[in-house]
């Protein structure tokens, strides 16, 4: 199973006790509900960001964790309060980066579940060119999926200015592998950020991105499966209640 019974009841209460707001994602048109702990996360990797960026250029910030824990809100609140504070960020997150189109992927990993659906199907390429351009301040032409409320999914192309901007923020399941990619280290730090709370199937269904089925659920499974495998290139965690501390992986 994806997560225990205990998992997800606990999921559930905090669920339950947290109220939200919705907003709506930049570009992409995803929808992100806003609770107070988002909010107490964010305020906590603010400053966590804002040291780094002391004694470093530029800082990329990545936020993952498995479907449904928070990663893409606690992003765009992130983002949202640097910008306020006149830091200069620019954001894309890995559901761009998949190297399989949104009208072929599923049936592609419906053909093998193992070998098909983890981290094997980012395009690292893409990934590495992001970075590279925003540590020499290059722009760089990106895909971005649409997400419709009809379901539709097109894929657009945006240009991600780089100029004077001071952090990178990158969201996604899989962002963490960004620590296996070689970076400028005289000039650019690394904040990788991972969720401890488990899948939550009930976030996924309020947010209707995508049906759940027997299809979604053996993705979902292989989908954490690969987070979890990830955890050695994390630099900080958020716990359960949403507090945020430094994490050194025991190998």
């Amino acid at each position: 199973a994806i997560m225990g019974d205990n998992s997800k009841k606990q999921n559930e209460n905090i669920n339950q006790k947290e109220s939200g707001r919705w907003v709506t994602a930049p570009i992409s048109l995803d929808k992100l509900r806003i609770t107070e702990g988002h909010e107490n996360a964010a305020d906590e990797l603010v400053p966590i960001i804002r040291q780094a960026l002391r004694t470093n250029e530029k800082v990329i910030f990545a936020a993952g964790g498995e479907s449904g824990t928070g990663k893409s809100e606690v992003a765009y609140l992130v983002g949202e309060a640097l910008n306020k504070q006149g830091i200069s960020t620019v954001a894309w997150s890995f559901d761009n980066a998949y190297a399989t189109p949104p009208s072929i992927r599923e049936e592609t990993r419906a053909k093998d579940y193992e070998k098909n659906v983890g981290v094997v199907e980012m395009n690292r390429a893409l990934i590495e060119e992001v970075i590279f351009c925003f540590e020499h301040e290059r722009p760089v032409t990106v895909p971005v999926i649409i997400i419709n409320e009809d379901g539709s999914r097109p894929v657009e192309e945006i240009t991600l200015e780089m100029k004077g901007k001071k952090v990178l923020i990158f969201d996604g399941l899989y962002v963490a592998l960004i620590g296996q990619i070689e970076t400028n280290s005289r000039k650019t730090a690394g904040v990788i950020v991972m969720s401890e709370k488990e899948f939550d199937l009930a976030a996924q269904k309020e947010r209707q991105k995508e049906k759940i089925n027997e299809h979604r659920l053996k993705v979902l499974e292989r989908e954490c499966l690969a987070v979890r495998s990830l955890w050695p290139y994390v630099t900080h965690k958020i716990s359960e209640n949403w507090e945020v501390s430094a994490y050194t992986h025991i190998r």
